[in-house]
């Protein structure tokens, strides 16, 4: 994809969406969609419609076929050829088609083994798509329960082996667990995906969270930008959101996007902003941009290090906040230059943080809203900016998660 993906997932009936749908997910500045469940009996031209939706307003689709799901694939590779060659030639060619779904969340040796199959069987058969394939977060002691690999990386080698992988994609809620109690364990998955994603030189994606349910609180528009930016800055190269539509009310969920009354929420609004924020602003860098690493300042999670003054680089030799706020700190490279992504890692307070850099430093510029770069000491009215005789400081207030991104040398 030429724009940064930022999807969801669906789950909804294909006999009960249509085309007109398509404009929900372009409002909530969606670029890639899991389609409605297809099944037999459903209508072709309804689906081929919304794919011709999707074309229209810049959308990519993952479509999800229950032909093309890993079920029993590598009990009989052919039948389940025969099976994916037919959606393929149904909704394979479109130009909006981005791959088929491979299926969810494999968690026995069954279940690898039949979506290692079936992800090698659409590549070969389809090598124009990316099918796509998600994995469950990680917690400490799943390498000896489920993986079978003596770590999580050894894992994704050789998942990525045998499935010829493209994306590396998993889940994690937990950060929407009340207060902290969550966050160390999200930021663990990011930092162990993007290990493996470095180790395999496979593409990392995450899906992070729209909807309340179980203890997970309904995200807030801080949240959903806290989410966002800071995986993001981790590195993540394809964001998907569970979910957006209400079905039949379940548990305890509740405020998507679009409700069971097919509705739109406040949460709806709230996603859109963020979403189309990053991409008007952030999305053509961070589409093509190599990450190089991530830090923490103030308290570091998930076995991420914590930023050392004057140690961790050598022309950012800090990163403050007045306020004492943690902040994420990612390392970025784009044609050669060097770039810092600045997220606060607060989710419920503003700060003003501050870049330090040595006085000799010849560029500090900040993204602006509309693509360009402006230097700081010339562009900082409603910011911060000042020299002392050994150091230039420059920074921003921000929200919580928001994101700044700065170009350094």
């Amino acid at each position: 994809m030429k724009t940064f993906p930022i999807g969801f997932w669906n789950y909804t009936d294909a006999a009960e969406r249509g085309p007109e749908d398509v404009k929900d997910w372009a409002d909530l500045g969606m670029t890639l969609a899991i389609s409605p469940e297809y099944y037999e009996g459903c209508k072709k031209e309804n689906m081929l419609a919304m794919l011709d939706a999707c074309e229209k307003y810049g959308i990519k689709m993952i479509i999800s076929d229950e032909r093309a799901r890993w079920w029993d694939a590598s009990d009989d590779p052919a039948a389940y050829e025969k099976k994916f060659m037919e959606a393929y030639e149904d909704f394979g060619h479109h130009p909006a088609t981005f791959g088929f779904h491979v299926g969810d969340e494999p968690t026995n040796d069954k279940a690898f083994a039949d979506a290692i199959e079936a992800h090698k069987t659409q590549l070969r058969c389809a090598p124009n798509l990316t099918p796509h394939l998600n994995f469950i977060p990680y917690w400490k002691g799943q390498e000896e329960t489920i993986l079978k690999a003596p770590t999580f990386t050894d894992w994704a080698k050789s998942m990525a082996d045998k499935a010829d992988l493209k994306i590396l994609c998993y889940d994690c809620y937990a950060q929407m667990n009340p207060e902290e109690s969550g966050t160390d364990l999200y930021y663990t998955n990011l930092n162990k995906f993007m290990e493996a994603a470095d180790a395999t030189g496979i593409t990392p994606w995450t899906t992070l969270l729209s909807v309340g349910h179980f203890r997970y609180r309904v995200p807030s528009e801080d949240d959903l930008r806290w989410q966002l930016n800071t995986a993001v800055a981790s590195g993540m190269k394809g964001i998907l959101w569970f979910f957006i539509y209400e079905r039949q009310p379940g548990s305890n969920y509740r405020l998507p996007p679009i409700d069971e009354f097919g509705e739109r929420t406040e949460t709806f609004p709230r996603l859109s902003r963020v979403n189309r924020h990053f991409l008007h602003q952030f999305g053509p860098f961070f589409a093509e941009a190599e990450h190089i690493a991530t830090y923490h300042t103030v308290k570091a999670y998930g076995g991420y290090p914590l930023y050392v003054a004057g140690k961790t680089d050598d022309i950012l030799t800090d990163v403050t906040c007045d306020q004492g706020l943690p902040a994420v700190v990612g390392f970025f490279r784009l044609n050669g230059e060097k770039y810092a992504a600045v997220v606060n890692n607060s989710t419920k307070e503003s700060g003003l943080f501050k870049l330090h850099v040595p006085k000799n430093t010849a560029v500090m510029e900040r993204l602006t809203w509309d693509g360009d770069y402006a230097d700081l000491k010339t562009n900082s009215w409603d910011a911060c900016y000042y020299e002392t005789e050994t150091e230039k400081v420059g920074g921003d207030w921000l929200a919580p998660g928001q994101m700044k991104l700065y170009h350094l040398k």
